[in-house]
């Protein structure tokens, strides 16, 4: 795949990934591009990491969605965000939404403390790899892996984690009584003058 394209190259369908042993590398310019629905409202969502930033020793990713950054480690796990240099909001200990390796039939729990300007609230959120599946978005077709959060409250997440396109594809989610989905229309990498490692999952097909 060149490295500035913005569309993923055809490749034959091979079976889903049996386990994903490591995280993806992101790096500043890494850009996902979603189409969301939620009840009749539809829209699109740019993803992008715009910075690889050191904080008391830990190294995050600044990635950007709207008119805020979010912090993530390097094991893609959620640590809150930030609006014109302030944090707005933070998760103590950060939120695990995968866990490497990635594979089917591995379970994990988070307990964390959600604050923000509004409110702290304590979680207790259930994860599981559910099942290995070729995926159809937007932007082609894709070997995933389905992960599922559950938690204590009415709030419920299906996703499917693509190493091909080192994020996720698809995510179902409900808050309450409202659900939205989100589907990936476009991915573009950012050069990267040394490759990186080959992936550990087989090729998806992709238009």
């Amino acid at each position: 795949m060149a490295a500035t394209s913005p569309t993923l190259p055809p490749t034959a369908a091979t079976s889903a990934p049996a386990a994903i042993s490591s995280p993806p590398e992101w790096r500043p310019g890494d850009r996902w591009v979603y189409g969301w629905t939620s009840g009749s409202e539809t829209g699109t969502k740019t993803v992008e990491v715009v910075e690889i930033r050191e904080i008391n020793k830990v190294t995050f990713y600044l990635v950007r969605v709207g008119d805020l950054e979010h912090f993530y480690t390097r094991e893609l796990q959620w640590a809150g965000t930030m609006r014109e240099q302030k944090v707005e909001s933070r998760m103590s200990p950060p939120v695990p939404w995968f866990v490497w390796p990635l594979e089917g039939g591995r379970r994990w729990t988070h307990n964390a403390t959600y604050e923000d300007a509004n409110s702290k609230t304590e979680i207790a959120d259930r994860f599981s790899v559910v099942a290995t599946e070729m995926v159809e978005v937007p932007a082609g077709r894709f070997n995933a892996v389905k992960v599922v959060r559950e938690t204590d409250r009415r709030d419920v997440d299906e996703y499917w984690y693509a190493p091909e396109v080192r994020f996720y594809i698809k995510w179902v989610g409900r808050r309450g009584d409202a659900q939205f989905e989100e589907q990936l229309r476009e991915y573009r990498q950012a050069p990267r003058l040394i490759p990186g490692p080959p992936s550990s999952a087989p090729p998806s097909t992709t238009k």
